[in-house]
């Protein structure tokens, strides 16, 4: 085993830390996992000690030694702008689990995991949201912060159903079953109550976020202005995913756009139908797909293929 070259995948999100060693074949012979971090939010420490109990765990299953490791090939939430970038790598390089060190947002490994190209789209959508990009040339893009609030997962979808109760209360929305449906969840008694509460910022971030599946259950109902919200959300994601085919020319292209994050997991189809058609107005030949793999399996593919390892379709 000493001879062979082995790629050390890591996946860093809020809420885990995942690590898988794989060989220059894609075997993999171990697997880690631990809490999550994100360096920007709980410190640089607490992710890079993330990191190494999840490598830790992961090169014991697989008896290797951090020397043999050829490059630790990280998507780690929170690399968002240029020296963020450049400040990871760097720590994980004082780590030493690898002779070589590459940072991605973990968008990217997200990606990689859900399609059998080297290229496509993936838009997420938890209680955040983001979209990237990667093109056939290697390019990629990530949204970030551009994602506009109303796009924000769980938290845009509920801040949509607010502002539809209060357009509904004063005459510009029709009546919609969101009113008592969202004034019972947030335990208000009327509609003035609930936006002096938010004027007012007593409304918690949390509650708003937990109004999603009040939605998809009202929009699957027939509720019209719930139909209005998810399809606004949709045309709103799609758009994210064409301008960046558009910059990178992939209109034409056969290509993929992974759906990920649990707003997708929600009962109905309008969501999922209306980013399909909006996305192929403008790129006929792409198509929805669901993730193929774990990100940290994005993560190992990507590592292999920066160490110039062809990857068969059929399985990356």
């Amino acid at each position: 085993m000493r001879n062979r070259r082995f790629i050390l995948g890591i996946d860093q999100g809020s809420t885990h830390t995942r690590a898988v060693i794989c060989d220059s074949a894609g075997v993999i012979l171990g697997l880690g996992k631990t809490f999550g971090a994100c360096h920007s939010i709980d410190g640089m420490e607490r992710a890079m000690k993330a990191v190494a109990e999840a490598a830790q765990m992961a090169r014991e299953a697989a008896k290797v030694d951090s020397n043999q490791i050829e490059l630790l090939f990280g998507g780690l939430t929170g690399a968002d702008w240029r020296d963020e970038y450049d400040l990871l790598t760097e720590n994980l390089e004082m780590l030493q689990l690898a002779n070589q060190v590459r940072v991605v947002n973990d968008s990217i490994i997200a990606l990689r995991g859900g399609t059998q190209a080297s290229y496509g789209a993936i838009l997420i959508a938890g209680t955040g949201a983001n979209c990237a990009i990667l093109s056939p040339s290697g390019e990629s893009y990530i949204y970030h912060y551009y994602v506009d609030d109303y796009l924000q997962g769980g938290t845009g979808l509920g801040r949509s159903a607010l502002w539809t109760i209060y357009r509904a209360e004063t005459g510009r929305e029709v009546q919609t079953k969101l009113t008592e449906a969202v004034l019972e969840a947030l335990e208000f008694a009327s509609v003035d109550e609930l936006l002096r509460a938010q004027a007012e910022r007593r409304l918690p971030h949390d509650r708003v976020k937990e109004l999603a599946p009040l939605i998809f259950r009202l929009a699957k109902e027939g509720d019209f202005a719930a139909q209005k919200i998810i399809r606004a959300f949709g045309v709103g994601l799609a758009e994210l995913v064409t301008a960046g085919f558009r910059r990178f020319s992939m209109r034409e292209i056969d290509v993929e756009v992974v759906l990920s994050g649990s707003i997708f997991k929600g009962p109905g189809t309008l969501l999922q139908d209306t980013i399909q058609a909006e996305i192929q107005r403008d790129a006929p030949h792409a198509r929805l797909v669901n993730s193929r793999y774990e990100p940290v399996v994005g993560a190992m593919i990507l590592g292999l293929e920066a160490c110039g390892v062809e990857i068969d379709p059929s399985v990356g």
